[in-house]
């Protein structure tokens, strides 16, 4: 199938991406940019490297744009994606894993544009897909909003001493390990897909009651050896 690929830069987007490519063509990514901070259905830190992230994969993209209203950027969505029935799109790759609410609003979405919704980490082993994750991705963490994740979270690297750490976490307060309840939010500076990494020259840390940002204020584009 020909796919498009809604992306935010975060691993859940990033490795259903790369799961999908495996047997399917991905002709091109979707990026969602809402005003909303604290929209209920998209990732906010850090768009501003979805770009980048586009030139990485080597890939072309759309950006969409919308207030980050409940239910209504759902429908900014739908609109936004009639654009791909040229391109002859079959189907639209997501991340999620476990939430029903995003799952039951991409459906809406798809069946609008009849197309295809995709979810390869769907009900996957949350564990085993976070190891797979640090196994293969250099990802970063950048928005944090849970008992337990301090402003030291900010910023690091998902390696297997966090993931262990985050399987603790998750033991005492019961965070989810892939953070789909908003508990953190990532970045995906380098993966197997990528034709160059991101690396981070200069950042800001905001940090206020519990929750915390770390937002990249320079970057540059690294060729891959």
């Amino acid at each position: 199938m020909k796919l498009a690929a809604l992306i935010s830069g975060g691993k859940d987007s990033m490795l259903a991406l790369h799961r999908a490519a495996k047997d399917n063509e991905i002709v091109c990514l979707v990026g969602v940019v809402p005003k909303n901070p604290d929209s209920y259905m998209y990732h906010t830190p850090n768009l501003h490297l979805l770009d980048a992230i586009a030139e990485c994969l080597d890939l072309p993209l759309y950006k969409i744009a919308t207030a980050g209203e409940e239910e209504k950027e759902v429908d900014d969505l739908t609109e936004g994606l009639k654009s791909l029935k040229n391109l002859d799109v079959d189907g639209l790759v997501i991340g999620g894993l476990e939430s029903e609410y995003q799952k039951k609003r991409f459906e809406k979405v798809c069946n609008a544009l009849n197309i295809k919704m995709v979810a390869p980490l769907w009900h996957t082993d949350v564990l085993e897909m976070m190891k797979e994750v640090v196994n293969n991705f250099e990802c970063i963490i950048v928005k944090v909003s849970a008992m337990g994740l301090t402003e030291d979270w900010l910023g690091r690297k998902i390696d297997l001493e966090c993931l262990e750490d985050m399987v603790k976490l998750n033991e005492k307060y019961g965070i989810h390990l892939a953070g789909e309840g908003g508990e953190y939010e990532t970045l995906v500076l380098d993966a197997p897909l990528y034709k160059k990494r991101i690396v981070v020259e200069d950042f800001d840390v905001r940090w206020k009651n519990y929750n915390g940002v770390f937002e990249i204020k320079k970057f540059r584009l690294e060729d891959k050896v």
